[in-house]
């Protein structure tokens, strides 16, 4: 492996720089900016923790085989060559296709364990709904040129760590869609841009923070002739060769809070930390 020297120490062991303040308190400020001004109702900006620790063919493995330990509430995911990588558990799938049936689900809206005495139900937090509402409204616009759209919710999922709110889709399919066209159709979803989609996302990257986002909320799709899953590549770790990362976003609206998102990002990473088994 090239790059810079390897820093001392197993990857479990690393150090971890957390993202700044200022670069997150920039976002939400431009972002609500463009709320105000009625251009858009919601952006979810990410940013990164790093370390200057890189991820051995070794620790890799040991990686996956700490991933077998998760909750049936997360899908396992992971791609990697020529040095670079990403590994995680994901709650969210952009789409899931078998014998005619499209299920999809809207996954918007948190609430950290840690913050649950301190905060009323998802259910009841105007914020949290109005988030996930843009997602539920996308997703039934979105699904109705495969057929007719049921959806059961909201929910809430929770998760070791975090509390979501969730809506489930299905969608009898008038023909087989094709894979490739429904993931193009699909992602990303208000969940991880912009609400409405007509606004575009190309401008979140020029963002304070968001460098390196690399395959962060990808849509990372497993397809056969009849059958497809497609995962959206959230709560993970993803490396080359000189650095890892691990990212997390939030929705913002206009109700934002500074401190309350910065508190939910942090918790965020905290998840992806405990389920690879790293340094907390």
């Amino acid at each position: 492996m090239t790059g810079n020297p390897r820093p001392d120490g197993p990857l479990s062991k690393a150090q971890w720089q957390e993202p700044a303040e200022s670069d997150f308190q920039k976002d939400l400020e431009v972002i609500q900016g463009k709320i105000n001004a009625n251009t858009i109702q919601k952006a979810v900006p990410v940013i990164f923790a790093r370390s200057q620790q890189t991820v051995t063919a070794a620790e890799r493995a040991q990686l996956i085989l700490t991933l077998m330990d998760a909750p049936e509430t997360l899908y396992v995911f992971g791609f990697w060559q020529n040095g670079e990588g990403i590994l995680g558990a994901t709650p969210e799938t952009l789409f899931d296709y078998d014998q005619g049936i499209l299920k999809t689900m809207a996954l918007a809206g948190t609430c950290p364990k840690s913050d649950k005495t301190e905060r009323q139900s998802l259910l009841l937090d105007e914020k949290e709904m109005q988030e996930h509402h843009l997602v539920v409204e996308d997703l039934t616009q979105r699904l109705g040129r495969w057929g007719a759209v049921q959806s059961h919710g909201p929910m809430i999922l929770e998760l070791p760590t975090l509390y979501h709110l969730k809506t489930d889709f299905q969608v009898r399919c008038q023909a087989k869609p094709d894979f490739r066209e429904l993931v193009m159709d699909l992602h990303p979803t208000p969940a991880l841009g912009v609400a409405p989609r007509s606004a575009g996302y190309k401008w979140l990257q020029e963002l304070p923070g968001q460098e390196g986002r690399q395959r962060y909320g990808a849509p990372i799709a497993f397809m056969g002739q009849e059958e497809a899953l497609c995962l959206v590549a959230i709560r993970n770790l993803q490396w080359n060769q000189n650095e890892s990362m691990i990212g997390s976003g939030c929705g913002v609206v206009a109700a934002s809070e500074f401190t309350r998102e910065w508190r939910e990002l942090f918790q965020k990473r905290l998840s992806v930390r405990k389920i690879l088994g790293l340094n907390v």
